[in-house]
């Protein structure tokens, strides 16, 4: 339901006021009708949710179920402009894979099953996947030179409970269907008879019996890794068996993996990252690569471990890194010469679950996890507003950059029950001057939505404040970046020394602006009460005037609730029909301390 509003209706302007007498002059100063996005309390003290304009706003309100997503940005085709998400939706029973799409990442619409596994009988012999059931954390990545998705996933081997293995999906359309690599190579017309045979599907009489058909009446499409096929006796076998990777007395050459994240390099080339997952052998997990080939099939001449928990590279000692047994989830991201592996730390049930970085020159590695003075602790949350931030991907569109996560439904105990989230991310130089990506997240905040082609326009303004504090630069209002955590010195906030202070944006020409968004201090005890007044300097035709809006009172219900824990990223939060704009004008309040506030946002065109 969209909430309805709003416009600048005055009854000295109503941008619609007494015919032309007015044209060519100044109307004064007019009130802003508005919507102020502010929180109201039940009788019991409990926060009251109120209803959004889900076109230019957007919260994090985890009402999309699921884990592990995937989101990708459609330029092509009837879906162009829309994001599609892939995601496990039922951990225990799933049996293929949901997407769903939508216009601006906050409100997802299904599109029905993407993905149903192999499975048909033909002369009497049931052809199946290797797995019907445990569908996890799908990845779609679309390849431009072969003009098709292909969904990487792991799931487990019939009648094996949690043995895992990666695999590979193809289709034309991101809805689907998606086919199984194995079978959409037995019908495809281009494959030569060598690639027929080596996906041929295979008998598979141990899991027949266990499904009650005779002997050789059950054939099965293999997955994508078989790790059997690593050639024997060479370096890369030694060091895979020195790291105990595979279980023996199991499948041949088996090891549990998850977590498949596919990367197409600037160059063309190929890669699969993923998880060694934990396992009776296995009591750390550890993220793994292997080059692939330009079909996607793998190169098991060129295949490494990357990264293990609780070490800083991989051949480095074991040491306290806060990570527990986990490194999985790996998504990789190209900025310049680098390459960042961002993977999860923590088991997902925890409330520590969190997304960390590691640094490379080379997509193979050697990578260095980066500390978290550093900038390498990407996306966490220490408060109660939101809980077990992780299993990510990064989504690009429209010149902005998205982390799509989940986290725990439960935002204050943390469990297996999650949904899905997502904040902007920024890349900034750390101290060592090293770029590193910076997530303006997790929140749980009112902020402006980027779709339909609003933006946040306030990095064009030039910023100007009085009452700045020493050492401070109000180029922290509008550089894009939202301070969520203490720990991070090299991300900063505008600070203020204590009196009244008036913050200026000017545009070099009026722009069409239907939000204003100030987001607060990430510290409450800087945090800014009260904004005495602001300031549109507008245009209607001829016509120019002020269109103000008083005594707007920041949300601590919301933000503070109860005194118990402070929320960071909250914002003042300011919605209104379009109107074009020269300038805004924020006075705050004469107050006895410094304070800080972290971004201003202005959601225009």
């Amino acid at each position: 339901m969209k909430k309805q509003l709003i416009g600048l209706t005055a009854a000295a302007l109503a941008l619609g006021m007494a015919s032309g007498a007015l044209s060519g002059c100044s109307v004064g100063d007019v009130k802003l009708e508005y919507h102020y996005y502010h929180s109201e309390v039940d009788e019991l003290d409990n926060l009251v949710e109120q209803e959004y304009n889900h076109d230019l706003v957007y919260q994090n309100d985890l009402k999309t179920l699921g884990a592990d997503p995937s989101a990708i940005y459609i330029t092509e085709g009837e879906d162009a402009g829309y994001y599609y998400m892939y995601d496990t939706s039922d951990p225990i029973n799933a049996t293929g894979y949901l997407c769903y799409r939508s216009k601006n990442l906050n409100d997802w619409e299904c599109m029905g099953v993407a993905y149903n596994p192999t499975l048909y009988i033909e002369n009497g012999t049931t052809y199946s996947a290797f797995a019907t059931a445990m569908y996890w954390a799908p990845e779609v990545i679309y390849d431009q030179e072969m003009g098709l998705y292909f969904m990487f996933y792991n799931a487990s081997y019939l009648f094996k409970d949690y043995h895992f293995f990666i695999d590979v999906a193809i289709s034309e359309s991101p809805k689907g269907p998606f086919v199984q690599y194995a079978k959409w190579i037995a019908d495809s017309e281009t494959a030569t008879p060598e690639q027929k045979a080596e996906w041929a599907p295979v008998a598979d009489n141990e899991a027949a019996k266990k499904a009650g058909l005779a002997e050789g009446k059950l054939k099965v499409f293999m997955p994508l890794l078989d790790f059997s096929k690593i050639p024997a006796g060479t370096e890369i076998d030694e060091s895979w068996q020195k790291g105990e990777a595979i279980k023996p007395g199991e499948l041949p050459g088996y090891m549990k993996v998850i977590d498949a994240s596919p990367f197409i390099d600037e160059d063309g080339e190929k890669y699969l990252y993923f998880t060694q997952d934990l396992g009776d052998l296995h009591k750390t997990s550890a993220n793994c690569v292997i080059k692939m080939n330009k079909d996607w099939t793998p190169d098991y001449t060129q295949l490494k471990k990357l990264t293990v928990a609780n070490q800083a590279t991989i051949d480095g000692e074991k040491t306290e890194l806060y990570e527990g047994s986990t490194n999985e989830a790996p998504f990789m991201v190209r900025r310049g010469g680098k390459y960042y592996l961002m993977y999860s730390a923590n088991t997902y049930q925890q409330k520590g679950y969190q997304v960390r970085v590691a640094v490379s020159d080379n997509p193979m590695g050697p990578f260095r996890k980066l500390s978290k003075s550093e900038g390498g602790w990407f996306l966490y949350s220490t408060g109660e507003w939101m809980s077990g931030t992780g299993h990510h991907c990064i989504v690009n569109a429209n010149g902005s950059s998205f982390v799509v996560y989940h986290a725990h439904v439960d935002r204050r105990l943390g469990g297996g029950e999650r949904a899905i989230a997502f904040d902007e991310i920024k890349w900034i130089k750390n101290e060592q001057g090293l770029e590193v990506p910076h997530a303006n997240g997790p929140t749980y905040s009112h902020l402006p939505v980027v779709a339909a082609g609003w933006k946040n326009i306030a990095p064009e303004a030039t910023v100007k404040s009085t009452n700045v504090s020493e050492g401070s630069d109000v180029k922290y209002l509008n550089d894009g970046v939202v301070k969520i955590h203490d720990d991070v010195t090299f991300v900063k906030e505008f600070e203020m020394d204590a009196g009244a202070n008036v913050i200026t944006l000017t545009f070099d020409g009026y722009r069409e602006v239907t939000g204003l968004f100030v987001v607060n201090s990430f510290n409450y005890d800087t945090s800014v009460e009260k904004i005495s007044k602001i300031e549109f300097a507008f245009k209607d035709g001829n016509r120019t005037g002020t269109a103000y809006v008083k005594n707007l009172e920041y949300d601590y219900d919301r933000y503070y609730p109860g005194g118990e824990y402070y929320v960071t990223g909250g914002t003042f939060a300011l919605e209104f029909k379009p109107m074009l704009v020269k300038s805004i004008k924020i006075t705050l309040p004469k107050f006895n301390e410094a304070l800080a506030l972290s971004e201003i946002m202005v959601l225009g065109k």
